[in-house]
């Protein structure tokens, strides 16, 4: 049996329903509003002056993994990969206080 258009036109919708389709037309309603109201502005970037940024050093600044690689590489160091940024530091430094002690040992 086929319903008629008239009919489902005229059904009424449960209260939640009927609430939920108002508030999806406002919303609809209130985006084309503010796209027709929209309001663009000038791009600060373009007026503004282009200052160069001189890059700065720190020394304190910890060292990067291929600084570190290369490192471990000068003094032959068997690296793993597995091994974080800090432990690979650490090995590094633990293996030139090593290389210290023994040229400071062997030259006295």
């Amino acid at each position: 049996m086929i319903k008629s258009a008239a009919i489902i036109k005229n059904k009424t919708l449960a209260p939640w329903r009927e609430l939920r389709l108002q508030k999806r037309k406002l919303k609809k309603e209130q985006a084309i509003e503010r796209k027709l109201n929209k309001v663009c502005y000038p791009s600060p970037i373009g007026a503004a002056q282009v200052i160069d940024v001189i890059d700065v050093v720190d020394e304190t600044a910890k060292p990067t993994r291929d600084e570190m690689l290369e490192q471990a590489d000068k003094i032959s160091l068997k690296v793993d990969k597995r091994w974080s940024d800090e432990t690979l530091l650490n090995r590094i430094n633990q293996a030139m206080e090593a290389e210290s002690w023994d040229t400071a040992s062997a030259s006295s």
